[in-house]
């Protein structure tokens, strides 16, 4: 099975990336359309003022492809809007591996949580810029205008762009976006919580923190880079069913990279050493 990720972008500090309403209605429509360039599954997502958080299933080539696509359309849309061409240039995306069941289950209430964790609403469900509303729907039937019954010229007018070809099933909420629905993987994050009650469970619970320090590099493991060598290949022969690293793909070395860093709090450089990769590479995943 492909792997989960949470993906984040750096918080602008000057800037927003969406500042309007139309801003953000718009973004919503851009993660509809990119979603049906990439082999890519989103679990989950929510819009920031300055940031955006995802969780994605995919190779890691297509997950990043994915969201360089995103970040390339908000950069777009924010020279538009203010006529600056590198306020996106600089922000990086930091991708962090999901490897156990409740580390992804977190991953997905840290996401949805953040209007929350930011005091913007008084519940997740009531913010409109994230996938919250295409969970657990039951029988409940999407309201909205089939995006294919419209005229070829208003589909353009509303999506502000030139792609034309979109599936049947997309519908136009009244708040004027491609409902999350359409395109959200959420039978796949119903699968992982089973029941709508473990959802708003960790909904209602504070998982920033624990959250937080198990995505960062908060262990400060120290070994020797041979003690390191040996704890690698027995991660290898965990996470991946192989005996050396020679027989790992590129997509799964890169995975190896993030898992390094998360598990071992590996330098850039321990990394490339040991996996033959240039230092260059290693950054960039990290």
């Amino acid at each position: 099975m492909k792997p989960y990720y949470h993906v984040s972008s750096k918080a602008l500090e000057k800037n927003d990336i969406f500042l309007t309403r139309e801003d953000f209605v718009t973004a919503m429509n851009d993660i509809a359309l990119c979603s049906l360039r990439y082999d890519v599954k989103i679990l989950c997502f929510c819009l920031m003022c300055n940031h955006f958080h995802f969780v994605l299933r995919g190779s890691y080539k297509e997950c990043y492809a994915f969201m360089n696509e995103f970040k390339r359309i908000c950069a777009i849309r924010m020279r538009d809007r203010t006529g600056e061409v590198s306020g996106l240039k600089d922000v990086d995306l930091h991708f962090d591996l999901l490897d156990t069941q409740e580390y992804l289950e977190n991953a997905i209430a840290y996401v949805l949580r953040n209007p929350l964790a930011a005091r913007i609403i008084m519940m997740p469900y009531f913010y409109e810029w994230s996938s919250i509303s295409a969970y657990f729907r039951g029988s409940s039937q999407l309201h909205g205008l089939p995006l294919n019954s419209l005229s070829i010229r208003k589909r353009r007018d509303i999506l502000r762009t030139r792609h034309d070809v979109v599936p049947d099933h997309f519908m136009l909420s009244p708040q004027g976006f491609i409902h999350p629905a359409c395109y959200i993987a959420a039978d796949e994050v119903e699968k992982i919580f089973r029941h709508p009650s473990r959802l708003m469970m960790l909904l209602a619970k504070k998982v920033e923190n624990e959250f937080e320090v198990a995505s960062g590099a908060a262990q400060q493991i120290k070994m020797t880079e041979a003690e390191l060598k040996t704890q690698v290949l027995e991660l290898v022969r965990n996470e991946f069913g192989v005996n050396s690293l020679a027989q790992l793909s590129a997509d799964d070395r890169l995975r190896l990279c993030l898992l390094m860093r998360r598990n071992f709090n590996s330098s850039v450089k321990q990394i490339a050493r040991i996996l033959r990769l240039s230092q260059s590479v290693v950054a960039s995943v990290l």
